[in-house]
């Protein structure tokens, strides 16, 4: 199903037909806020086939860092060419800056082979800041000249010694649904999960406490039976084990 078509059964299910514009096609008036807050909380309840998601950011010569959307969780990090691909090894940001003991845009650039998930948040928020402000951020700050609130960044090291491809591998969000045509995991595979739990979303609004536990439990046993076929899948044709 496709946004229109799960905005028009959301509405019929619970009566709220003052979330949609009847009379112009159904168009939104609010409950699309509930639909992807719904899809928020079913990403982030449970651990299914399509959690884990690739990101590829091309990096240029001498670039230290990489910045990416919706990111739940950075699980591996993989520098790619034309030829090579290479696993970069996680580190822990304080051992590295005792390693690399100068500046990330002064130290000579090779093949990439560390990164760590930058926390790239400044306080103030760096859209608060003026011009002043920001030109006091010391060139070791781990951090990007844009609002950081929907990315997530890593750094790399040592800065790269030509142009790669760098490859996010982690758990992601399900893409935000906006315009009417637009689909995603859930509402075309799950529809039924994904409108009881915009329904829970709604259910919070009214502050309905049982409401809200109701329909988590109805979702929760659709659910619970999406994590197993990842775990059977995952352990499909295992034989032994290792060591």
């Amino acid at each position: 199903m496709n946004l229109l078509q799960i905005r028009k059964q959301f509405v019929r299910r619970n009566g709220r037909y003052d979330l949609v514009v009847d009379n112009v096609g159904w168009a939104d008036n609010g409950a699309n806020f509930y639909i992807n807050a719904g899809q928020r909380y079913l990403d982030r309840l449970e651990t299914v086939k399509k959690s884990r998601a690739r990101r590829y950011v091309e990096l240029a010569e001498d670039g230290y860092y990489v910045v990416f959307p919706y990111c739940r969780a950075v699980q591996e990090v993989w520098a790619l060419t034309d030829d090579t691909q290479t696993k970069l090894e996680k580190v822990d940001y304080d051992k590295l800056r005792e390693y690399y003991s100068t500046i990330q845009t002064s130290l000579d650039s090779g093949t990439p082979a560390y990164y760590f998930p930058a926390e790239i948040r400044i306080i103030e928020e760096i859209d608060r800041l003026d011009v002043g402000e920001l030109a006091a951020l010391p060139d070791w700050a781990p951090v990007v000249t844009n609002p950081s609130y929907d990315y997530n960044a890593v750094m790399i090291y040592p800065p790269v010694d030509e142009a790669y491809t760098i490859e996010i591998v982690g758990l992601f969000y399900s893409p935000e649904l906006s315009s009417d045509s637009e689909t995603s995991y859930w509402a075309t595979v799950h529809p039924e999960i994904l409108l009881m739990a915009a329904n829970r979303q709604l259910e919070i609004d009214y502050r309905n406490t049982q409401g809200v536990k109701d329909w988590e439990m109805a979702i929760q046993s659709e659910v619970i039976g999406l994590g197993k076929d990842l775990v059977e899948e995952h352990i499909a044709e295992v034989n032994q084990m290792e060591g």
